[in-house]
Order: structure tokens, then sequence, then C-alpha cells
């Protein structure tokens, strides 16, 4: 369906950095010819672009200043998985002086498309930064709050949201600079704005709520559960449908049906096919 045109099946730094680490060789092709395959140069716009898209966007409308408005989180445009621009260790690819301008975004989308076949082929995986220290001070934050059980849970809850919104404010510093936003403009939007469900900003809202429902519950927190939270959360906020192992999407759908969104959670891929293949005979 996906190579047919028929559905949108988009590739992440996720896909990439995780099918990296891959040491089973025929695996790892395996997968990465069906990633290449099926997102047909499709892909999710890297997670620290979104946010910080969404981050300027609903501060701009609270504090009635102009920001540019949030770009499409699915997209052809080349390196957008990699967040060029965004994250320090990724530069804007260059394009030589003797490419004709007509032929500059053909020559990015070919260079973008044999970048992300290397990160998915290459047998010494991406190496990725260490998570340790995020994941002691989320942990330590969890356990503390399970251990205020003479709070209500609304009281709690709050607690979690003012933590979530700590741990965001290099995102919010950096995004209120970047439309010139004063930091008393700032202080009012988290004090007005942060506790509410919906905060005008659909990556960051999913992304908040799962994190504060996961801390409610006193589970045990994982290296890998930022990449699962950015990454699904993100989607959550823009796509149809998202598929995820059980657990991170058990906690997702509690933020779906709190929001009332409309996307759909899936823990198995044949789900997702037969939704697609059933939407698709009924049109």
């Amino acid at each position: 369906m996906a190579e047919a045109g028929q559905v949108i099946m988009p590739m992440s730094a996720a896909h990439l950095s995780e099918t990296a680490s891959w040491s089973n060789d025929v695996g790892r092709l395996e997968l990465a010819r069906t990633i290449l395959a099926g997102s047909r140069g499709w892909q999710m716009r890297d997670v620290l672009a979104v946010r910080a898209d969404e981050f300027r966007s609903t501060l701009a409308t609270f504090a009635g200043l102009a920001a540019r408005p949030v770009r499409p989180v699915v997209t052809v445009a080349p390196f957008a998985a990699l967040g060029a621009g965004v994250r320090g260790s990724v530069r804007e690819a260059t394009v030589p002086p003797e490419i004709p301008d007509e032929w500059r975004m053909g020559y990015l989308s070919t260079l973008s498309n044999l970048v992300y076949a290397a990160c998915l082929l290459d047998r010494e995986s991406t190496p990725r930064g260490s998570l340790s220290g995020w994941l002691h001070r989320v942990q330590g934050f969890s356990l503390w709050l399970e251990s205020e059980r003479n709070r209500s849970k609304v009281e709690r809850r709050r607690s979690a949201r003012l933590f979530a919104a700590a741990d965001m404010r290099t995102e919010l510093a950096r995004a209120a600079a970047g439309i010139g936003a004063t930091p008393d403009q700032t202080n009012r939007w988290v004090e007005r704005a942060w506790d509410s469900d919906d905060l005008g900003a659909p990556g960051i809202s999913f992304f908040r709520s799962v994190m504060v429902d996961k801390m409610l519950a006193g589970a045990r927190w994982e290296a890998n559960d930022l990449t699962d939270l950015m990454y699904l959360c993100t989607a959550a906020g823009y796509a149809d449908h998202v598929v995820g192992e059980r657990r991170t999407i058990g906690l997702l759908g509690q933020t779906v049906r709190r929001l009332g969104a409309s996307v759909r959670l899936h823990t198995k891929l044949a789900s997702v096919v037969d939704a697609c293949a059933a939407r698709r005979d009924s049109v």
C-alpha cells in the first residue's frame, strides 16, 4: 500500500538509530530495505525540530508575537529526519556551486537518501549520547512522587506536570528567545497554560501527558523510555496510526482518551495493515 501511494509510512531518526544498532547483517538489510521502500522518501521531521516549532507557535500565540507556522511534520524535505540546523552535531548540507539551481532539490534529496541508507546499513552502529543523568533525575522524582501518598491525585499530577516543565526548560527558553518573548511572558504562559490538558501543541501535549501518567503509575524508568516517548508521542500528535510496544501504547491510550484525539494505536504491525486496508477498501 505504501509503495502504491495509498498510505504514507514515514521514516524517523529512531528507525535509523535503532536499526543501525542491529548486529544481524541479514536482518538489518531486510529491515532497511523495508523502511526505505515503504517510506518512499517520506520522513517524520526530527522530534526536537517539531517540538521547537510547537513551543514557538503556542508561546507566540499567547504573547501576541509573530512566529513562523509549524512546518509539516511528515515531509519529503531532505535531511528532515536528522534535524539539520537544530541538533548541534548535524549541519545543513551544502550544494556544490556547479549544480544548477533547478537541480538543487534533486541533488539534496538523492544525497539525503544515500545518507539514510548508509545509517541503516553501516555495521558500526550510530553512537548515542548518555541518558544516565536524565534517567537518574526522572527515576528519582518518580520515587519521591510515589512516596507522597498523603497527597491527592490532583496534587500529585500537578507536581509531575511542574517537573515536566522544568525538564523542558531549555527547549522553552530557546523557543522564547527565537520569537523575542520576554522571561515575564514565558513565565505567564507556564503559569496560565501549563496545567491545561491540551497545550495547543500536539507533540508536547502528548509527551507531557504520557510522562506524567508514567510517573503517577510508579513505573520503573529505562533509558529507552525517552526515545519511545519522544518519537511515539510526536507521531501520535500528527499521524492517523501509531504502532509500538504494549507498555508505551497503553500509556498513550490514556492520553488519547483524555484529549479525545483521533489517532489509532496498535501493538502489532498486522493490526495497522488491517486498519489501513479496511479504510482503503471503504473509499
